[in-house]
């Protein structure tokens, strides 16, 4: 190999590579793809890993970085396999072997958007093939920018649209254009250097300006002669919901190649073990009082405009719409009660959310109102916050903007949906900030609860080796909504806990871009400390209070965030306050073991990128173990109003994560599982539903009560011991004597009896007959004896095969829903959706009598869609298109007795279990006949019914009448190992 060519391939790393490092070099071949694509959580050994990926390659290498901190890790990582120092460089005017640089260096830097420059130079190239020339476009574009700018931005935002999807595939010179020349200098250097790989930490920033920067280096290496070869890195895959950047993110580094999930690099001891945990509060009087305004606004506009006689109007004609000629089936009879239950179907049908919404707020504003008996409480259920804006919204859209003479009132619904957030014009609804959500977010009970974890924390069986970080979104939240006094930020939260007695002691920093805080009578002492570490002057700056700020004379910010994380190695310092900014990703302190998240992060990317800060080995305490808090700020059941922002960030967050169950520390799963107990989540759902009674106290008091030690968790993760790490999602379920798959006991209690008495009854009278005519002499009671013989021996021909299946679900009631998953997978595969599934992929866990686990293994995508789909069969029926009838499913197959049986036992047994067919089976009737089949075979007998015509409409009545079977704690998570 040409040393010149390939000057990396001298490099050497002589220590033990961890089992996923060694295994990613094994899987990915040297030379076999110009892509490759690793995820690997913080602390595993990405950089290694990275320098021996491009080392292997052998050729100049360039490594891009977010932040200096991280490009300080590769430099260090990077001499240490370099046989000498100069071959490695930070320099961009003088490249070495391998180069490290920030994506900022080579980013954009000129202004306006670098995808409308691309977009405007489109524009002219099309009109420059429309007989014009170039100059005449360009001329003809800048006057329309002048005289009709609404077109000009609509033409350029198509367009923008179209290059945010190509610029990966654009010509080099195009991106050129619209660079900075500063950044296209470097590249020259870079592409004139000979460099070919370029390996991309933190990669899943590149979704926007650095993506295109990326795009336009490789595409000049390519052009070079040379293909180039990437390797990204990452803790966490960007999002697919960033839809557009994410399919450029994609395009640029393919596939994943190899994913390691947390656990694994826990279970191998190489990062700490850990327990998520949240803590909930409520908004302070002041932001209470604050809510409760909103609270009596909203009701007042639902007593003035809802509760008036046009809104009883409206919502009537919502649930009651006048059909279509031919839209709703003929009931064939003059009940209006019938014709009424059509014609709501009909509604939900074709408008479920509204229709839905109209219902549970006509029983709010018009309690005693004759449709409300036609509303199933399982569908329609307690009316929310959400409810009431949507209905108002609407309400005023199609009936207040419409009405010339009802102007008054149109600005009166449109000024205060103004405070909840809503923006309403004529154009539609625009949703703004909900200063409620912005009240509850930055409320000053998170600070407060921040000082109560740290207390307890002080108080568990590590207290002594505590190192906590506290991390905030601002330094200080510019909205003051609802809010009084301090603003929200790391000020705040740091002034509270250097006024408390007991957090004071731990002698709390507040370190952000612009301050270094800390308590008054700390503040010499820790200027010297920082001084000596520093190696430049610290002083103390005059001022009142309980708090001073440090000045340091020459470092860096860099320098400040390293010499605070040694005082807290040190233990000299034992709490950091900061922002995500600063804290974020990137920083590196090992002696950090609690993290206290105030930030209002639910992103994969922002939520993993955090819970590393704590996850590092800790030389100095090497049974480390992190306790990583969210903080919640929910309203009180008490009052009416409802904010789901705060639960619904939650379980964005807590769905990214995994972690050991909070229920039972033998099993790691992500979701609100392994941050709350079962008992938590249920006293959560009770105060989000409003339940008479439900505290918040008890949510936290459930957590706390099964909280274990941190000696505990690390003996839960079973550190070193053999794992799977198989990935599997999980579909809970959760039944009742109301809702259950199959209604085996009720059904047999029926058909047995009914059986025996027919029977019976036949042979008894055919014997008698017999006897009539002097066929047959029996005594009475030889008579009554062979009838009873008879019954029995008929029953168990006719029944005994439903009994014997019967007693096998009785047994064995998981069985029903492993078959459940598998005609769903079956299915599925019938239909071309996922590959073949056998019944090893599915597995079925009791958590008690009721309570039922399935867990689907198989590859990622195809999983997801079976879970959705079994998710959407066990909900309530919205709006299928068909309904699958299975609670007979304990009959073999059909025929003329026990079709007859059925019958009876269908009359003699109320109640029916009617599932919707997923939408994922239902686009083509072939599917839904097909899933039907797979059902008789893994499950049993079932009715597929197509939802036509009057019959159609009484079946989908039953079915919403029906219980969901999903666990409404839960529903649905992801389970490892």
């Amino acid at each position: 190999m040409d040393p010149l060519a390939h000057p990396l391939s001298s490099w050497r790393f002589r220590g033990p590579l961890r089992t996923y490092q060694a295994e990613v070099l094994e899987r990915i071949e040297v030379g076999s793809d110009e892509k490759m694509h690793v995820v690997a959580p913080p602390g595993s050994g990405k950089t290694l890993l990275g320098l021996l990926l491009a080392a292997r390659e052998g050729h100049r290498t360039l490594v891009l970085t977010p932040t200096l901190t991280i490009r300080q890790q590769w430099l260090r990582e990077a001499r240490k396999l370099a046989p000498e120092d100069d071959a490695v460089s930070d320099d961009p005017r003088r490249l070495g072997d391998l180069t490290v640089l920030t994506y900022q260096l080579l980013s954009v830097t000129g202004d306006g958007s670098p995808f409308e420059e691309l977009a405007r130079h489109r524009w002219i190239a099309e009109l420059a093939e429309t007989d014009r020339s170039e100059a005449d476009a360009a001329t003809w574009l800048a006057t329309l920018e002048v005289d009709n700018p609404d077109r000009y931005r609509s033409g350029l935002r198509r367009r923008v649209r179209r290059v945010r999807r190509s610029f990966s595939q654009q010509r080099p010179e195009e991106l050129a254009r619209v660079l900075h020349p500063n950044a296209v200098e470097v590249i020259d250097a870079i592409v004139g250097s000979g460099v070919r790989t370029i390996v991309l930490d933190e990669c899943h920033h590149l979704l926007d300006h650095w993506a295109l920067v990326v795009a336009y280096l490789a595409a000049r290496i390519r052009a070079a002669g040379s293909p180039p070869v990437l390797i990204g890195l990452t803790a966490t895959l960007p999002s697919p919901d960033d839809g557009v950047e994410y399919e450029n993110y994609t395009r640029l580094l393919g596939d994943v190649d190899y994913e390691v999930p947390a656990p694994a690099v826990v279970k191998e001891g190489h990062l700490a073990p850990y327990r998520d945990s949240i803590w909930f509060t409520q908004p302070d009087p002041t932001e209470a009082a604050f809510i409760r305004r909103h609270e009596a606004l909203l009701a007042d506009l639902v007593g003035q405009v809802l509760s008036s006689p046009d809104g009883v109007a409206y919502l009537e004609a919502t649930l009651q719409p006048e059909p279509a000629a031919g839209s709703v089936p003929p009931t064939g009879t003059d009940d209006p009660d019938i014709a009424r239950r059509a014609r709501l179907e009909h509604a939900l049908s074709t408008d479920f959310t509204l229709t839905r919404a109209a219902g549970v707020v006509l029983r709010a504003a018009a309690p005693g109102h004759p449709l409300g008996a036609l509303l199933p409480p399982v569908l329609f259920g307690r009316c929310t916050t959400d409810d009431l804006l949507t209905v108002l919204t609407r309400f005023a859209q199609t009936r207040l903007l419409t009405d010339p003479t009802a102007l008054r009132q149109w600005e009166h619904v449109r000024g205060a949906l103004a405070d909840f957030g809503l923006h309403l014009t004529d154009r539609g609804l625009r949703r703004g900030r909900d200063p409620v959500e912005t009240t509850l977010t930055s409320s000053v009970a998170k600070d407060r609860a921040a000082v109560d974890i740290l207390r307890r924390e002080l108080s568990g069986d590590a207290g002594a080796q505590m190192r906590a970080v506290i991390v905030t979104d601002f330094v200080e939240h510019g909205s003051r909504r609802g809010l009084t006094g301090q603003p929200a930020g790391a000020l705040r939260v740091f002034d509270l806990l250097a006024a408390d007695e007991v957090t004071g002691t731990l002698r709390p920093v507040l370190l952000t871009a612009h301050h270094l805080r800390v308590r008054a009578v700390d503040a010499a002492d820790l200027a010297e400390q920082l001084s000596a570490v520093l190696g430049d002057e610290v002083t103390v700056v005059d001022g009142a209070g309980g708090t001073r700020d440090l000045r340091v004379a020459e470092a860096g910010r860099g320098q400040v965030v390293a010499a605070v994380s040694e005082l807290i190695r040190r233990g000299t310092v034992r709490v950091l306050v900061g922002t995500r900014g600063l804290l974020g990703e990137g920083w590196d302190c090992p002696s950090v073991n609690t993290l206290i998240d105030l930030t209002a992060v639910a992103t994969s990317t922002g939520t993993q990128q955090l819970r590393g800060r704590t996850l590092r080995l800790d030389p100095a305490w090497p049974e480390k173990v992190a306790h990583n808090w969210s903080v919640a700020c929910v309203i009180p059941a008490s009052v009416d109003l409802d904010s789901p922002a705060e639960t619904q960030r939650l379980r964005r967050r807590h769905g990214h994560l995994w972690g050991l169950s909070a229920d039972d520390g033998t099993r790691i799963v992500s979701g609100l599982d392994h941050a709350l107990p079962s008992a938590a989540i249920a006293a959560l759902d009770d105060v989000l539903e409003k339940v008479p009674g439900a505290t918040i106290e008890r949510i936290n008091e459930e957590t706390l009560s099964r909280l274990p030690t941190r000696a505990q968790t690390r003996a839960d993760w079973r550190i070193g011991e053999p794992h799977d790490s198989r990935e599997r999602d999980v579909v809970s379920v959760r039944t009742t004597p109301e809702a259950r798959l199959l209604r085996t006991g009720p059904t047999l209690a029926a058909a047995v009896p009914l059986t025996f008495g027919f029977s019976a009854t036949g042979i008894a009278l055919g014997t008698a007959a017999l006897g009539a005519i002097g066929a047959v002499s029996l005594p009475l009671e030889a008579g009554v004896t062979v009838a009873a013989l008879g019954g029995v021996l008929a029953t168990a021909v006719v029944c005994g095969s439903s009994v014997l299946r019967a007693l096998h679900r009785l047994r064995d009631p998981a069985a029903l829903y492993g078959g459940a998953a598998l005609a769903i997978a079956r299915s599925l595969h019938d239909a071309g959706r996922v590959g073949p599934f056998d019944a090893s992929t599915v597995r079925v866990r009791n958590r008690s009598a009721a309570d039922f686990w399935i867990e689907i293994a198989g590859p990622r995508s195809d999983r997801a869609l079976i879970a959705d789909a079994l998710q959407e069969l066990f909900a309530v029926a919205e709006s299928p298109r068909f309904l699958l009838r299975v609670d007979q499913g304990i009959f073999g197959r059909p025929g003329p007795v026990l079709d007859r049986i059925r019958s009876i036992v269908d009359r003699a047994v109320p109640g029916r279990r009617l599932l919707p067919v997923p939408a994922a089976l239902s686009r083509r009737r072939a599917d839904a006949e097909a899933f039907a089949a797979r059902w008789r075979e893994t499950v049993g007998q079932c009715e597929l019914h197509e939802l036509r015509g009057t019959t159609g409409l009484a079946l989908l009545q039953v079915a919403r009448l029906t219980p969901a079977l999903l666990d409404p704690a839960e529903p649905r998570y992801r389970i490892w190992g």
